[in-house]
């Protein structure tokens, strides 16, 4: 396949409940997925890790339903991505009483983006160093459950905070993580905007002008990012109309990932005998945990399924690809040798 480029179909919030980690898998079975993040201290973790090890199962057998369409897109034989979602925004800290309580509300919990956003503008050393902390405890949750992270992305997108900012390289460093997520997102216009969303358009302008400024931070470390990032504004609103539009910037060559939060319907939530329920750890089930997407994320899973995302990928020669495939992770992999 002779490809305009490569695309990495990215979901987030892996872990936060079953519905969502339901969602995921499925779209990586039978659907176009090709990389997730994981929320370590949310409620369904545990059980994401053991999803997530069925998956790569299955793909080591050659038994996921999606395989044969995913070759004919030109997806490299390698795992599925699967990074840390580092979280400050919601549920509780890892770290527990280690954790500054300035930076959780009256009940113990991490509180909204904007009230996090607030306060660590101005964040001392003190406080930085319990951030980074927490962030490590995520990152080692994960790390002790058998899985590397392939990359690093924050829940709505805390790493852009200036302050948060400085702590990522040494993050990355530590753990060998070669890949973040650069999500200084082009064409807000086309794709929001003049579409009638100012409010979005708004906010997903100041986060890419926090964005610009990360970017050029990263770009002095050794990590690796895709050359273009879409879904700073489409938190679950990722339509056929506004994927084309996404696409067809992707042509372009390089590397676009497009960030989506697939997930399915969480009225229909499983209780069948092959789900261990103590693996969804009940005492960390919580008020904090409220999905304000649970309604939107099905339509973004239906789409990802879908044979006409295939076509359309096969139509504009666009391949499906990988984050741990970045052309400066090889280069990073060859220098280690």
């Amino acid at each position: 396949m002779m490809a305009n480029g490569t695309i990495v179909l990215h979901a987030d919030d892996f872990g936060m409940n079953e519905a969502v980690n339901r969602g995921i898998v499925q779209a990586f079975r039978e659907g176009l997925l090709t990389s997730t993040s994981l929320l370590a201290n949310a409620p369904a973790a545990e059980l994401a890790c053991s999803e997530w090890r069925q998956l790569l199962t299955e793909y080591g057998n050659s038994t996921l339903p999606s395989l044969g369409i995913r070759r004919e897109l030109g997806e490299p034989p390698l795992p599925f991505d699967l990074g840390i979602h580092l979280n400050l925004t919601q549920g509780r800290p890892l770290t527990g009483d280690r954790y500054p309580t300035a930076l959780l509300n009256r009940d113990g919990i991490f509180p909204g983006i904007g009230t996090v956003f607030r306060r660590l503008m101005f964040a001392n050393a003190s406080t930085l160093k319990a951030v980074s902390f927490e962030f490590e405890t995520q990152i080692e949750w994960m790390c002790n459950r058998g899985i590397q992270p392939t990359h690093l992305n924050g829940h709505q997108y805390v790493e852009l905070i200036p302050k948060i900012a400085t702590i990522i390289p040494s993050l990355l460093q530590r753990y060998s993580i070669p890949v973040i997520r650069v999500a200084c997102e082009p064409a807000l216009c086309q794709t929001v905007k003049f579409r009638g969303q100012a409010s979005a358009w708004s906010l997903a302008f100041i986060k890419r002008c926090f964005a610009t400024n990360f970017r050029r931070r990263m770009q002095a470390t050794r990590a690796a990012f895709p050359d273009r990032f879409f879904g700073t504004a489409h938190a679950g609103r990722v339509d056929r109309e506004t994927l084309s539009l996404f696409l067809s910037r992707a042509i372009q060559g390089g590397t676009t990932e497009i960030g989506l939060h697939p997930g399915t319907n969480p009225e229909g939530a499983s209780t069948s005998s092959n789900v261990d329920s103590e693996l969804l750890e009940p005492a960390r089930l919580e008020s904090a945990w409220f999905d304000p997407l649970a309604k939107l994320r099905n339509h973004e899973l239906t789409w990802l399924c879908c044979p006409t995302l295939r076509d359309e990928l096969l139509q504009k020669q666009l391949r499906l690809g990988r984050l741990q495939s970045l052309p400066n992770v090889k280069v990073l992999n060859r220098r280690e040798r």
